[in-house]
């Protein structure tokens, strides 16, 4: 039987709630995912080393840090990670320079080139010499993830760092944390309770509700289900098209590495990489092919499952055409599903408005 890298087991007792973990994953970037008071900060000090449980297991990318079977716990102070809580605690009375310069020597030297890059990456340069006191939230979050970075971790806990942003700020803050994925090689854990920047940082998704775990998996695959939507009254993105502008055209036209190809409200160079989201809400479904319809997008799709809510139905379906399997998520009305006659194997079209398609990232 093959061992994930990163296992984490704990239990630890806090009323109202018992948090009750045990997952494992292989996969770099993991979201702990879960609405507020569910035990997903717990986790992560108990990570840290903050809490001691009665029993834990904990091994993060292939190092145990805890294990209450063969007597191991590294103290805090020498497991190496660097953490972000929700607030960006910088010290008021320094500069950025020396902020970041504080988490270098935390580091003791674990990696001399972390300082540097952690400045490149977070773009925060012309901050340097500025007080804390004189940035925007969006910059003073950018530093701390910066001074955790400087000390060379060798994971990255990020603890809801997009929460005490609106969202215009966190419009401009996601792009940085998304470099801060795609350029370093290092672990990453991310709580969020958003469920559009667990589909945007995730490679898989642990879901946490009120201590327990109620759902693991790759993002897509997870936060549609029913264990999952109740959780939040409503998603900002529950279909992630990730692929290349087509062309050159006005506007551009999105091509999937499965073959799916979505026109677009916007122009784009010709292949240039692309995010795209769209809610749910915001597809169609049909029995037969619409004649002449304005909206741009029309492809044929497979019903795989329909997940009942509320009196809506989530409808997971698999789109026919292409090389490879693209699977989007509709919700329509349980009277609409019932004359669709939908079902597991059931064969409708999608219709999405160019327009319902929005630029993530």
């Amino acid at each position: 039987m093959s061992v994930s890298t990163t296992h984490i087991s704990v239990r630890v007792v806090r009323d109202p709630f018992t948090l009750d973990v045990d997952v494992g994953w292989d996969e770099r970037v993991a979201v702990i995912f879960g609405p507020s008071g569910s035990g997903k900060s717990t986790l992560f000090e108990t990570i840290l080393g903050l809490h001691r449980t009665t029993a834990a297991e904990i091994r993060l990318d292939g190092v145990q840090l805890e294990s209450a079977e063969r007597g191991i716990r590294v103290p805090t102070r020498r497991r190496g990670l660097g953490w972000v809580p929700q607030s960006a605690t910088l010290f008021p009375h320094l500069t950025v320079r020396e902020n970041v310069a504080f988490g270098e020597r935390r580091g003791r030297g674990r990696n001399p080139l972390a300082l540097e890059r952690a400045i490149e990456v977070l773009e925060i340069g012309s901050l340097l010499d500025r007080s804390v006191q004189m940035l925007s939230g969006g910059e003073r979050q950018r530093v701390a993830i910066a001074r955790a970075l400087a000390s060379g971790p060798s994971a990255l806990l990020l603890d809801e760092p997009l929460a005490s942003l609106d969202i215009p700020l966190r419009a401009r803050v996601l792009p940085f944390l998304m470099r801060v994925r795609d350029e370093l090689d290092l672990p990453i854990l991310y709580i969020t309770h958003d469920p559009d920047e667990a589909m945007l940082i995730g490679e898989t998704v642990v879901v946490i509700d009120s201590g327990p775990v109620v759902a693991t998996g790759s993002p897509r695959d997870v936060l549609w289900s029913r264990a999952v939507l109740p959780l939040s009254e409503a998603l900002g993105v529950e279909n992630v098209f990730e692929g290349r502008a087509g062309d050159s055209s006005e506007p551009a036209t999105l091509v999937t590495p499965a073959g799916l190809r979505l026109a677009l409200p916007f122009s784009a160079p010709a292949g240039e990489f692309l995010r795209i989201g769209l809610r749910a809400e915001d597809i169609v479904l049909a029995a037969d092919p619409p004649g002449a319809i304005s909206a741009r997008n029309v492809f044929e799709v497979r019903v795989v499952a329909c997940e009942p809510r509320g009196g809506d139905v989530l409808v997971r379906a698999r789109v026919v055409a292409g090389s490879a399997a693209e699977e989007v998520v509709a919700k329509v009305t349980g009277s609409a599903a019932e004359h669709l006659e939908l079902a597991s194997g059931s064969r409708v079209f999608a219709i999405v408005k160019a327009h319902a398609l929005r630029r993530l990232g």
